[in-house]
């Protein structure tokens, strides 16, 4: 199934980042945040999800669509990982809290990425920071070219 219609089957909603979701679950053992929580996400093979940092550890699991690259800064350093099914692609990728990063497709996409993600503990906006593109090349100057390519 083309990962589009999965995004309208789930009746997703704008995300900030870019793309849209919809939450699905989420486990509480009593605690004011909860442990753990799940959406579904949805990005468009025109959009890319805009770098941001968030205070919890996320779990990125490829389910539909076209290959996804992941750019991740930590410690001033950029990692490209390829989210997708095949060689030399993941379909888990895991990301640490506290890890700076965004997302786009290759140029040649013709559907968008369906993914599911998880989060440890659950996510809040009040731990999530969407960071500008200045910002981004001052702390990894290799980003320059994330809003060209």
């Amino acid at each position: 199934m083309r990962a589009d219609v999965l995004a309208k089957l789930y009746k997703m909603q704008s995300h900030e980042e870019n793309g849209s979701f919809v939450e699905r679950h989420y486990l509480s053992k009593g605690s004011d945040r909860p442990d753990s929580g799940a959406i579904y996400y949805f990005l468009g093979n025109k959009e890319k999800a805009l770098f941001h940092q968030i205070d919890c550890d996320e779990y990125w699991a490829y389910v539909a669509g076209a290959d996804l690259e992941v750019w991740l800064i930590v410690k001033g350093k950029l990692t490209k990982k390829v989210l997708g099914v095949g060689d030399g692609k993941e379909p888990l990728l895991y990301i640490p809290k506290g890890t700076i990063f965004g997302a786009k497709h290759f140029a040649n996409a013709e559907d968008g990425t369906f993914i599911s993600c998880i989060t440890v503990p659950r996510f809040d906006y009040q731990g999530w920071r969407l960071i500008g593109q200045d910002e981004v090349e001052r702390i990894c100057p290799e980003v320059k070219n994330f809003a060209d390519e």
